[in-house]
């Protein structure tokens, strides 16, 4: 069962003066987070050698303030942020009770529903618009938990959140098609230059962008066959938590469809974040094409995995690749689908099974890698889908990381 125990997301006014830290990463750099919740910084004039910032404890020297004192300007009902910008979420009261799903779960970041109980999105007072928050004093992540659903999902503990079972926010084909939370969002995306239709061969897909470029798509076969899909440029993730973008379809009467990006998941503690099961925000393989020398469709770009907390710890996998770019198919013969991103391996484009291009493998391993070129042929074969973004301390992610991670 999923226990869920006095969530708080109450909205009340809140002003800048009013700023309370949950630790150290909320301070920025070089900040200490004191006992009475306000921020400090190094200061050679003051005997302690700090002093507190301008949002509270009224610029006085951390001596020079009683602990639990705060200046006459901060109102008893003071904000709780979690989560260093851009990325922060804030409340008027610190989250309460425990958040544990302890049987395998798929939850819905739009309707919050699931088979015998509900989750509830929380309504932060900031930070929180366009997304599914799910808060608490502590989260456990005990069984496994597949989210979906177009909002991207973002779990904010004011103490801890613990993942020993996997988190997936993936895109996938197999064993049946289904789309991670946020992942395709209908803004940051590019078009790229489709795949196009000439004399009688289609070309494949290119592969979909986000941190890493999509691999173009394959020609279609022939003299003056159609041409492959052209990529996007990489638009990154910027300051919003989002999923990855799709790549093309194929060209032709039986074309291929694009691979869905995979999707967004963003951990925030206000002390440790622990990692021991798989966290997957990987890209979807393409579909091939399936006759008349049809263009494969390209994978969609990997999506978005987040990390902010005083102390991260993972010895789990983390997954953000683009999925595998499909083959084109022959004149009477489909083509295989491109595989979708469930390892740290790159996902395998689809390939060997007709006279069409083969498709380009999805991007792994290194930060900002694109997915490969598809192979000419009867029907073009779709690109791989490029990098998405794995956001935290590279030192404290682990050695199972794909693509490496970026702070």
């Amino acid at each position: 069962m999923i226990v869920v125990v006095g969530m708080a997301s109450a909205c009340r006014l809140q002003l800048q003066e009013s700023f309370t830290c949950t630790g150290n990463a909320s301070c920025g750099g070089g900040g200490t987070c004191e006992t009475n919740g306000f921020c400090s910084f190094q200061d050679s004039t003051c005997p302690s050698g700090r002093r507190f910032g301008d949002l509270g404890g009224a610029g006085q020297c951390v001596d020079g303030l009683p602990p639990d004192a705060r200046p006459p300007d901060v109102p008893p009902d003071a904000r709780v942020c979690f989560g260093t910008a851009p990325f922060t979420i804030c409340f008027t009261a610190p989250p309460t009770g425990t958040i544990d799903v302890s049987m395998p779960t798929t939850f819905d970041t739009v309707t919050g529903t699931v088979t015998g109980t509900q989750l509830n999105c929380a309504t932060p007072t900031s930070g929180g618009d366009g997304y599914c928050v799910l808060a608490a004093n502590t989260i456990t992540i005990s069984s496994p938990l597949r989210a979906i659903g177009t909002k991207p999902l973002v779990l904010v503990a004011v103490d801890s959140i613990s993942v020993p079972m996997p988190i997936d926010v993936s895109s996938h084909r197999m064993p049946a098609e289904s789309s991670g939370a946020g992942a395709d969002p209908s803004i940051g995306c590019g078009s790229g230059t489709p795949a196009a239709l000439a004399n009688g061969t289609g070309g494949g897909g290119a592969g979909g962008s986000s941190m890493g470029t999509g691999g173009s798509g394959g020609n279609g076969g022939g003299v003056n066959g159609g041409a492959g899909g052209v990529h996007a440029g990489a638009p990154g993730f910027g300051n919003v938590i989002r999923g990855g973008c799709p790549g093309q379809d194929g060209a032709g009467s039986n074309k291929g469809a694009h691979g869905h990006g995979g999707g967004a998941v963003f951990l925030i503690a206000g002390n440790s974040i622990t990692v021991g099961g798989t966290i997957n925000a990987g890209g979807e393989g393409g579909a091939p094409g399936t006759d008349n020398n049809s263009g494969g469709g390209g994978g969609g770009a990997g999506g978005m995995i987040g990390f902010d907390a005083m102390t991260i710890t993972v010895t789990g996998t983390l997954i953000a690749n683009g999925g595998g770019g499909a083959e084109g198919s022959g004149n009477n013969t489909a083509g295989l689908p491109g595989a979708d991103s469930d390892s740290t391996i790159a996902a395998k484009g689809g390939g060997n099974q007709t006279n069409g291009g083969d498709g380009g493998n999805g991007s792994a391993g290194a930060a900002n890698g694109p997915g490969m070129i598809g192979a000419d042929g009867g029907g073009g074969g779709g690109g791989g889908g490029g990098a998405g973004l794995i956001k935290g301390p590279p030192a404290s992610l682990g050695s199972n990381v794909s693509p490496a991670g970026t702070p």
